[in-house]
């Protein structure tokens, strides 16, 4: 066979192999298993919700699952940097898994939450969060520990506070340990 048919053959087999056939294009296994409703999955997402132009917070994620027919989207390994009108960092909340609603900007946290505010060294700890972006509301319905500058832990049943976590309102709270005896200790 000549050169010239072979290059034929390879072309003809090239454009054929490029043909629409309808079918999904493949996917990996295990990307499909992790959430087979998403319609598209991101690796390594870093996006930033805005607010009549300024930057309000920071969205991270090691892997994102966008669910269009939901406007929502599922994160794992999930890092919120929130900011303040002059672009300063408030808090910063880390959790396992999140869902961010892309339509109105609300988000839930689950799974090892914890939320810091580094200004005043504050520490929430708590199992679910949820953020309501349109209130600047972070609350939690679970059970929840605070931890102050002070070493002093106060735990409680729910929490309520805003995305600068100035001012953190617990219901049900107990004093677990004092300021006083967290300094005693090592």
């Amino acid at each position: 066979m000549s050169a010239r048919w072979i290059a034929v053959l390879v072309l003809a087999f090239s454009l054929a192999a490029c043909s629409e056939s309808g079918d999904p294009p493949l996917v990996a296994e295990e990307i499909l298993q992790l959430n087979p409703k998403a319609n598209q999955v991101v690796f390594g997402l870093d996006h930033f919700m805005a607010e009549e132009g300024i930057r309000r917070a920071q969205v991270k994620a090691d892997t994102a699952f966008f669910l269009e027919d939901e406007s929502l989207v599922e994160l794992r390994i999930m890092d919120v940097i929130f900011f303040d009108s002059s672009g300063d960092t408030t808090s910063i909340l880390t959790a396992k898994e999140g869902t961010y609603d892309w339509e109105t900007g609300n988000m839930t946290a689950k799974i090892d939450v914890v939320v810091v505010n580094p200004r005043e060294n504050r520490r929430v700890e708590t199992s679910v969060l949820h953020y309501s972006s349109a209130l600047d509301r972070i609350w939690g319905d679970e059970p929840t520990t605070i931890i102050e500058a002070d070493g002093t832990v106060v735990e409680g049943t729910a929490f309520e506070t805003n995305s600068r976590m100035d001012r953190v309102d617990l219901t049900s709270a107990r004093i677990v340990r004092p300021a006083s005896q967290s300094q005693r200790e090592p």
